[in-house]
């Protein structure tokens, strides 16, 4: 539970390989966080994102979770993010169309409710069977290896 409290503070404030940009190795500098913030390419985050809910629609929350940061392994079980994958997005069936409409970059420091670090929040307009409508969020995390990694998912 905490894992999607996580993501849902991110955006109000990869399968393995999908999710990874290499930098730095060494932890930036707040400026430099900063300043990573604003080079990173909407695009490539928003294409990222896609990618990971996709594999959400291929029933495979297990592997997101298995390759998110460190952070969310830290602050949620394996089974509690499947089993909330399971409940809020497999009753609403197939994913028909969907289109991303923000990208938020946030470094977030020391005193947040989130660990610190460079975090990205993708949202998305979803349409699934029935025409039902929800709006998806993925979260990622530029972790200290300097590699983007998933953070979380909320949908509403």
């Amino acid at each position: 539970m905490k894992c999607f409290l996580l993501t849902m503070a991110i955006g109000l404030l990869s399968t393995t390989a999908l999710a990874q940009a290499p930098v730095q190795a060494q932890r930036p500098a707040p400026a430099a966080q900063q300043a990573a913030a604003r080079d990173v390419d909407p695009n490539t985050l928003a294409n990222t994102a896609l990618q990971l809910l996709q594999a959400i629609d291929r029933d495979q929350a297990g592997a997101l979770w298995d390759a998110s940061s460190n952070v969310t392994k830290r602050s949620a079980k394996r089974e509690d993010f499947v089993a909330y994958v399971g409940r809020t997005r497999k009753p609403l069936g197939t994913a028909g169309s969907r289109s991303w409409i923000g990208v938020r970059r946030e470094v977030v420091g020391n005193g947040a409710p989130l660990p610190p670090g460079l975090y990205a929040s993708i949202e998305f307009s979803s349409q699934f069977q029935g025409k039902r409508a929800a709006k998806e969020l993925i979260s990622l995390r530029q972790d200290e290896d300097g590699l983007w990694r998933f953070s979380g998912y909320v949908i509403q």
